[in-house]
């Protein structure tokens, strides 16, 4: 036997249903929903200004948001049509501001370091940076003394940071100034093309500094600013 539900009954099931459907349709409908935030994780950067993050393909970097890379804990926003930007990355536990690094020195032959350290900061594309470097044994070799920096740089034009030297060569120990160089052209590496100090002879003309300049408990600073690449 069928028993029919009075119609007042169905039309309040059907309505409610209705309004179910509705609610997890706007649910996931940004025209209904409206704009949403969240925080995501990068997993790529792409090549048109915007970043791969928690499965969206496509969230477009806004200028705050500079020099991207993977692993970047960023906020993203959503317009009521779909799109997403991403203002930037969140702000690290506590605001130091200075990174810490150890430098790559080539060239050096048979020089072993005592103090091999260095800082930077980075102000967008700008890295202000310090290298420090203390030798322990004495370098060899005529092969051009080359140092990292944290960063490739930029080599669209010719860069240069300040260099300071003690107790190194060229042409025995004295005290020089110089100037650690990147040509123009060429792959955008982080590895300078060379170190030009004083030259302790007659003339105390420049020179480029070699593995064999490098004494035993000189010292190499190397500080200044540079645009990354």
């Amino acid at each position: 036997m069928t028993v029919n539900r009075p119609a007042p009954a169905v039309h309040r099931d059907l309505a409610w249903a209705l309004k179910q459907q509705a609610t997890r349709a706007g649910e996931h409908a940004p025209s209904v929903r409206g704009a949403d935030w969240r925080l995501a994780t990068v997993t790529l950067v792409n090549g048109d200004g915007t970043v791969a993050a928690e499965g969206i393909p496509a969230i477009r970097r806004l200028e705050t948001y500079r020099n991207p890379a993977a692993g970047d804990l960023i906020v993203i926003e959503q317009a009521s049509n779909g799109n997403w930007i991403s203002p930037g990355r969140t702000a690290a536990a506590t605001d130091n501001q200075f990174t810490t690094f150890t430098p790559v020195v080539t060239g050096a032959g048979s020089a072993t370091w005592a103090t091999r350290t260095g800082w930077y900061t980075r102000h967008g594309g700008l890295i202000t940076v310090n290298v420090h470097l203390v030798v322990n044994a004495a370098g060899s070799g005529t092969a051009l003394v080359a140092v990292d920096m944290p960063t490739a740089v930029h080599r669209g034009t010719r860069q240069v940071l300040t260099m300071h030297t003690e107790s190194t060569g060229p042409n025995g120990s004295h005290i020089g100034n110089g100037t650690c160089a990147f040509f123009a052209g060429g792959a955008a590496t982080a590895t300078s093309d060379r170190l030009r100090t004083s030259s302790n002879d007659g003339t105390n003309r420049d020179a480029n500094l070699t593995g064999a300049d490098l004494l035993a408990g000189g010292t190499i600073t190397i500080q200044g600013s540079y645009r990354a690449a």
